[in-house]
């Protein structure tokens, strides 16, 4: 049955919806890239929300390791060290594969 009164009944008016929807879709987490002195060593997800960025650093502090500073830019989280740098690269290779 076709109602003459309702003249646009099968015009869909959100047909232009992009059709990737992963496009579309936004990270429940945030993601940071890791750099030792300038260089990359990994990748940090914020998986839920007890977890922050610090707890590289207190995995660093627990490991024996104390004489950096850090800082956020962006999706950047620096690691300035004096010293150790390849123990903290290595330490925190291991700190992501096993996250």
């Amino acid at each position: 049955m076709v109602n003459n009164n309702y003249p646009y009944q099968n015009f869909f008016p959100f047909s232009n919806i992009q059709q990737n929807s992963e496009a579309e879709v936004k990270l429940n987490e945030d993601q940071y890239e890791v750099y030792v002195n300038g260089n990359y060593v990994g990748q940090k997800t914020l998986k839920n929300q007890g977890e922050k960025l610090s707890d590289i650093d207190d995995f660093l502090r627990i490991q024996g390791i104390s004489d950096f500073s850090s800082s956020l830019d962006g999706d950047h989280y620096t690691i300035q060290a004096n010293a150790q740098d390849n123990d903290i690269a290595n330490a925190l290779s291991v700190y992501f594969n096993n996250r």
